[in-house]
């Protein structure tokens, strides 16, 4: 389970907690916290909406710093929205600006007052929404499936790894791991029923 050198949970540390703590420059701590956390989410969205592994990694870092610029200028307010929501919006101008840099070094401007071909294939803001929800709940389901690796034996979170994420027959995962096929059925349902658990936890977390 991740956890830095502070001692932090990456599953515990709250929302609030980080955002306290990306108001001082020098918290590496939380700065890493923030960073693990959400790095990951634009990465994965960036590449979700047509953009190369390497040049996500650029997005995912410009759109981690001008969050945190814009939240140390007091420009987030919790009771207008959802932090993911703001989060979101930085992450799509730092798409789109990538996606305007992008047709200008490689397409060049068509003409007076047209866009480039890149310009003009930038994702709808129903899709790229869609997209962007799409990668948070993921990101949270498989924190909370950390989770779980840490509080059950590795075998029985094995059974379930095989079982219902590989999609590996009963019998054949019982026969590798040295367990009856019943137990493997008991594997799955006791890691799933703990995720339900653990969502809206996670998620208020989030």
């Amino acid at each position: 389970m991740p956890e830095d050198a502070g001692g932090l949970r990456l599953s515990t540390v709250t929302s609030t907690l980080l955002l306290e703590g990306l108001r001082t420059a020098h918290n590496q701590t939380i700065w890493q916290q923030y960073v693990d956390r959400y790095r990951p989410v634009l990465i994965a969205h960036a590449r979700r909406v047509g953009v190369s592994a390497a040049d996500a990694e650029d997005v995912a870092q410009e759109s981690l710093a001008a969050f945190c610029q814009a939240y140390r200028a007091g420009k987030y307010e919790r009771e207008k929205g959802r932090l993911r929501d703001w989060f979101f919006g930085i992450a799509r101008n730092q798409l789109r600006n990538w996606c305007r840099r992008r047709g200008e070094r490689e397409i060049r401007v068509v003409g007076p007052g047209e866009e480039s071909a890149i310009l003009r294939g930038i994702p709808g803001e129903d899709m790229w929404a869609q997209a962007w929800e799409q990668e948070w709940r993921d990101a949270v389901l498989r924190q909370c499936l950390e989770e779980v690796r840490g509080e059950v034996d590795a075998k029985t979170f094995s059974a379930f790894e095989l079982f219902a994420s590989q999609g590996l027959p009963a019998q054949q995962v019982a026969e590798r791991l040295g367990m009856s096929a019943n137990a493997v059925f008991i594997a799955k349902h006791r890691v799933l029923r703990r995720i339900r658990e653990l969502l809206p936890e996670m998620e208020a977390i989030w």
